[in-house]
């Protein structure tokens, strides 16, 4: 139940139908590990998978040599594509070359990149490339030059519609809508089918905390009541397996084990638990919710969302929009609700806040006790 196995099907469907996947995900869902999970299934299937992870690139030639790699490394595809792949590239180059990588020195990226994508169209089993973190290197590749961006994740879509064999699933932990929006870009992602990757369910959370392989990987094995671990997930708030392990990692059972069974934590024991976690030394486990506000929003929208971030800490239950406005144009002198209402969309978006019959709040209590002791 908490392997993902029904997210694995739908996007093995999804695929089949050969439809290409946009999957946002935010930060410590499991999305990289479901991806793995899927690259897995797909190869018992007979697929091709090329897998990637284009964080920290910055230009569509990192990107290309990555891909090449990539394709490179699986030999019983490339014993498939050589000849074909070889000879497109020797036609290009005008030249013959030893390594393929060779050829970026005399063609542009872009055909590289085509060339590779055609060559796995032509093979006859179905092929998939799964791009990790897409919307931190379209960020990075607009932050540098907002026109080759747009003309790169342009030809991207080309390749999409014009090379149906191969199917594309990219994935971000960023929102690429925001940064598409930001820099004119929406049009080049129409075509991909969304999909969400959400946190557990209560029901996968239970599943995965009384899994006999997850406990015997945490400092003290333990059972608990059913009230008990309703109790924890509730203030965990937001059920993503990083948090869940964090927590359960802490627990110190003090009731001694069964018979048969493990030794047995209290809701005492598990509240410690959760004041472990908050401890000075621990900050760096949340650190990433800082540094994703610092560097992936503009300098007044980050001014802003740390702003409005400061006062939702201080309330469990959220506040109303006209309040958190109130605060931007405090901030600003004059403001627009448009843009009050788009920073929340984007940390609603990014997992960290939640809107919940007009309030918006933190997605995680944990996240949010954090927040009010070490950043408000």
């Amino acid at each position: 139940m908490h392997k993902r196995e029904t997210e694995r099907a739908q996007l093995q469907r999804q695929l089949l139908a050969g439809n290409s996947i946009h999957m946002p995900a935010p930060r410590r869902i499991g999305k990289t590990w479901t991806i793995g999970r899927l690259a897995e299934d797909l190869r018992t299937k007979d697929w091709t998978v090329v897998q990637m992870d284009v964080q920290g690139m910055r230009t569509a030639r990192a990107f290309a040599e990555d891909l090449c790699r990539r394709i490179a490394a699986q030999a019983s595809v490339m014993k498939r594509i050589k000849a074909h792949f070889h000879a497109r590239i020797t036609t290009l180059a005008s030249g013959e070359l030893e390594k393929p990588l060779d050829i970026l020195t005399k063609i542009n990226p872009k055909d590289f990149i085509e060339t590779l994508v055609r060559t796995l169209d032509q093979d006859k089993q179905p092929a998939v490339i799964l791009i990790d973190e897409i919307a931190f290197f379209v960020l990075a590749l607009a932050e540098a030059d907002p026109v080759e961006a747009k003309d790169f994740v342009y030809s991207l879509r080309a390749l999409q519609q014009r090379y149906r064999n191969v199917r594309w699933l990219m994935t971000g932990s960023i929102g690429l809508d925001i940064i598409a929006r930001r820099y004119g870009l929406e049009g080049a992602f129409v075509d991909l089918q969304t999909f969400v990757l959400r946190p557990f369910t209560p029901a996968e959370a239970r599943s995965l905390l009384r899994d006999p392989e997850f406990q015997a990987k945490l400092n003290n094995p333990f059972d608990a009541d059913d009230a008990d671990l309703d109790w924890m997930l509730d203030e965990i708030g937001w059920l993503a397996p990083y948090y869940l392990q964090m927590v359960a990692n802490e627990v110190r059972p003090s009731v001694p084990p069964s018979a048969t069974g493990s030794p047995h934590a209290s809701r005492g024991d598990i509240a410690a638990a959760f004041d472990t976690v908050l401890q000075p030394d621990r900050r760096m486990n949340f650190a990433v919710w800082f540094e994703h506000v610092d560097k992936n929003f503009t300098e007044s929208e980050a001014k802003l969302a740390f702003a409005m971030l400061a006062r939702l800490s201080a309330h469990r239950n959220g506040e109303r929009i006209d309040t958190l406005h109130a605060i931007a144009t405090e901030l600003q002198g004059s403001a627009a609700i448009r843009q009050t209402r788009e920073v929340l969309m984007a940390l609603c978006n990014d997992g960290l806040l939640t809107l919940q019959e007009e309030r918006y709040a933190f997605q995680s209590g944990l996240v949010r006790r954090y927040w009010q002791v070490y950043q408000a």
